[in-house]
């Protein structure tokens, strides 16, 4: 029991030292929890101010992901009769498991403001009078290419043509937040992995690897009432803190945590005795 993994394990057994790995003692604001929130439940018209309170549900160590393998083939037959079969096959991922060390299932309590006001109201331009000089000149705010683009016409006469109208939404200032409404609850998986030394690239391999396993076999519903969900899970990376160097280990695991947030991962160090 001399490995860094094993000896992680064994620390996690204690259902507090689960809850100081979501939520350490010298992180008051829960800034790790909110990040966690924020990998898997994107704050699209809602975002979380504070987190009251982490249930951990259940906890499992070692847990085996396999990745599906999808075939997909096609058969066609044109004389004497046109005949056609498509066909989808999946077949149980081939390859060794992937592994997550620790599981974890919560409940997350959270405060959250709303970023985006109700529609106010609705105004629209008459554009089949407009140059377009007149057209950038008014609407400074939009991007005439991109907007053509998108509407798949070739100048601005087809615009005008396709598009008499452009239509204005105004939305009213979000509410302020009121710490005193009522809290809302997240359910959240989080997926932790444990690495013994400091290879980022390893890691960063790993836990992208690991999380589109995951993704490919856990289904999840494609939405939630204040945004998109990201992913399956959370992902928590730990290393120990004897790995960091001696010279600078407040800037090593700062880099390393900006490292991984740029992923959506999340970093965590730890002193094994």
């Amino acid at each position: 029991m001399s490995g860094f993994s094993d000896q992680l394990m064994v620390r996690y057994l204690d259902p507090t030292r689960v809850q100081q790995l979501l939520a350490p003692p010298d992180d008051p604001n829960r800034a790790r929890m909110r990040s966690l929130l924020a990998a898997v439940y994107e704050p699209s018209t809602l975002e979380v101010r504070f987190v009251d309170a982490v249930q951990v549900t259940s906890t499992t160590f070692q847990v085996p992901v396999s990745a599906p393998v999808t075939v997909r083939g096609n058969w066609e037959k044109l004389l004497p009769e046109i005949a056609q079969a498509r066909a989808v096959l999946e077949f149980p991922g081939l390859a060794p498991p992937l592994w997550i060390d620790l599981a974890l299932d919560t409940v997350v309590t959270a405060r959250v403001a709303l970023t985006d006001g109700a529609l106010e109201s609705l105004a629209s331009e008459q554009l089949s009078g407009l140059s377009q000089a007149d057209f950038v000149a008014r609407f400074a705010f939009l991007d005439l290419d991109e907007l053509m683009r998108r509407a798949k016409v070739a100048d601005y006469h087809e615009l005008q043509a396709e598009f008499p109208r452009l239509y204005r939404l105004h939305y009213a200032q979000p509410p302020a937040f009121d710490p005193n409404a009522p809290a809302r609850r997240y359910r959240l998986r989080v997926s932790v992995l444990f690495f013994p030394d400091l290879d980022l690239a390893a890691a960063l391999r790993q836990l992208v690897q690991s999380r589109q396993a995951l993704d490919d076999t856990r289904p999840r519903p494609e939405e939630y009432d204040g945004g998109t969900l990201l992913a399956a899970s959370a992902w928590l990376a730990v290393f120990p803190e004897a790995a960091l160097p001696a010279a600078d280990p407040v800037g090593a695991a700062k880099q390393t945590t900006d490292l991984l947030a740029a992923d959506g991962f999340v970093a965590a160090f730890e002193g094994i005795s």
